[in-house]
């Protein structure tokens, strides 16, 4: 082997070493990226599942929330939430790990719907507050409304108490109430067959509480049968009744005493016995007296 082949031999032989050196180093290089990238999917495997989670607890809050609230369209938008957990759910455990960039985006949705989820808590929390507030003040306006209907009922009691005590002061009443027999002269008689007029004449007595004015009186002249003595069948009401009365006249009263002279023309004879004589006014029975013919 001459200088030339030696030469030659050496430089293929140190060439060879260097190229397998290379060869050696680029295989290392490649096995640890390898094994940086075994590593580096194993840490986006494990975000991966974290994340996935994550969005699984956070459905699980979702579904075990309890929306308490009548409002129709807060429920809407936490019904419409709970879907789109769901949705971002079902795409993370599709989306490969190795597709960082769409798990750190669906990461940041997750933070979103937290925060959308907390936001709706809150909104419950303050309307069941304010609703809470209402129905107290709902009690206490009815318990106030309860007190014054009480208060008004009382009121109303007291007042009709007063009104009948009213009603009661204000009726009329007729005293020294006199009966005389008159012939057609106009002279008392005690013969049946000459009495041609009843006279019935009595004091309507004062009365401050009573209304001033014109009044009706009525007479009512009863045998001892209880047949009144009509010339007309002319009645007037009393107690829901209609009664026929003997004689009427309209007086003038000013709340004073005031003196007050009826007839009744008798136009059939008279029988021997006891006769009533009933006065009314204004619906009340103001005076009784009875007379005896013999």
């Amino acid at each position: 082997m001459n200088k030339t082949s030696k030469i030659i031999l050496g430089v293929s032989i140190a060439l060879i070493l260097i190229l397998g050196a290379f060869i050696y180093m680029q295989f290392s290089k490649i096995t640890e990226a390898e094994n940086q990238l075994v590593e580096l999917t194993q840490v986006m495997e494990f975000e991966k599942q974290q994340s996935i989670e994550e969005y699984e607890k956070l459905a699980m809050e979702y579904e075990e929330f309890y929306i308490e609230t009548s409002n129709d369209s807060l429920l809407k938008l936490f019904d419409e939430e709970k879907q789109k957990v769901q949705q971002l759910l079902q795409e993370l455990k599709t989306v490969k790990a190795t597709n960082a960039r769409r798990i750190k985006e669906l990461q940041k949705e997750l933070g979103t719907v937290r925060g959308v989820l907390k936001s709706y808590i809150y909104k419950v929390d303050s309307l069941n507050t304010v609703n809470d507030h209402l129905k107290k003040e709902n009690v206490k306006v009815k318990k106030q409304i309860a007190e014054a209907q009480e208060i008004k009922r009382q009121l109303e009691e007291k007042t009709n108490e007063l009104d009948a005590k009213i009603n009661l002061a204000s009726i009329l009443e007729a005293d020294e109430i006199q009966i005389k027999t008159l012939n057609k002269k106009g002279k008392v008689t005690k013969s049946l067959k000459r009495i041609t007029n009843i006279e019935i004449c009595f004091q309507v007595l004062r009365n401050i509480t009573a209304e001033r004015g014109y009044k009706t009186v009525y007479i009512r002249i009863a045998d001892a049968n209880g047949e009144v003595l009509t010339t007309e069948t002319n009645t007037f009401e009393f107690e829901g009744k209609e009664l026929i009365y003997s004689a009427k006249k309209e007086i003038e009263y000013n709340g004073e005493n005031t003196p007050v002279c009826m007839y009744y023309k008798v136009t059939n004879p008279l029988q021997t016995g006891s006769y009533s004589i009933a006065i009314f006014a204004e619906g009340n029975l103001i005076g009784t007296t009875g007379i005896v013919l013999k």
